[in-house]
Formats: structure tokens, C-alpha cells, sequence
């Protein structure tokens, strides 16, 4: 991956839907150069899917936190088969295995604190495995 690799690959970043046209006049590249790089980054797997980034205050999820998991090691269960589980709950965004005194964090949407608070309550913390959870609300998202 060379330079205008990189240059294409954040425009695409910042706008997935981004017309190759746009691109190629933006980095002063022919289009069809754009193109057959798109596509090699597509098909080495360097770009691995498209995807939509909702307004989550439009969807109804204004509410975001994130979630600190401690994993219980005494039980049957690993890191990855408990954050597994957590990645499934509904509004659950994301979750990464981390270093430290914490396990994982998991990044989570609610309409509301009690939403939110119950899926930690009520489903987050009856996950096996689960041994704590501490949950820190976003006060202010800052968005490039």
C-alpha cells in the first residue's frame, strides 16, 4: 500500500459512498487508476465492508457508554467466549479484549440511563462468566 493507497483509502473513510469521480479530482488521479485501486484494496482485504454510521439521536439511541468487564477465570468460560456473548446483546456496538486491570470493554447505545442500565442489569451482568462491570456514561461526543 503506497501513499495514494492511503490517500483513497481515507476519503473512503471519511464518506464510503464517495463517487470515484469525486476522489480522482480530489487527489488528481485518473478515475479509472482510483478505481482499479479500490478494487485491489477490496480484494486484498486492506477495505473489509462499507457500512452506514447512523445519527444515533434520529434512530432513538442518544444515550452512549461504555462498559469496563471483568471476567470470571474460575469458571468454565474465556475472555473471548464472554465478550462473544456480551457482542451479542442488542446496542451493543463493540467490544475489545484489553490489557490491564480490565478484561474488556464494550461500547453500548441506549433511548435513556435506565435503558442502558438494563441491559447491564439485566442482561450484561447474567452473561456466565461475567464477574464485574462498571459502567461510564459519555457526557459529550466530539465528532470530526
Amino acid at each position: 500500500m503506497d501513499q495514494k493507497d492511503q490517500e483513497i483509502l481515507e476519503e473512503l473513510m471519511l464518506n464510503g459512498k464517495a463517487r470515484i469521480s469525486r476522489i480522482s479530482k480530489k487527489l488528481a488521479l485518473p478515475m479509472s487508476t482510483v478505481h482499479h485501486r479500490i478494487m485491489k484494496m477490496e480484494q486484498t482485504g486492506i477495505i473489509k465492508r462499507y457500512s452506514a454510521v447512523p445519527d444515533y439521536r434520529k434512530v432513538g439511541l442518544p444515550v452512549s457508554a461504555y462498559l469496563l468487564i471483568n471476567v470470571e477465570y474460575a469458571g468454565k468460560f474465556s475472555q473471548e467466549d464472554v465478550a462473544r456473548e456480551v457482542r451479542k446483546l442488542p446496542n451493543v456496538l463493540e467490544v475489545n479484549i484489553v490489557s490491564g486491570d480490565i478484561d474488556m470493554i464494550a461500547r453500548v447505545r441506549g433511548k435513556d440511563v435506565e435503558d442502558l442500565s438494563k441491559t447491564v442489569i439485566e442482561r450484561v451482568r447474567n452473561i456466565k462468566g461475567v464477574a464485574k462491570t462498571i459502567t461510564s456514561f459519555v457526557m459529550k461526543e466530539i465528532e470530526s
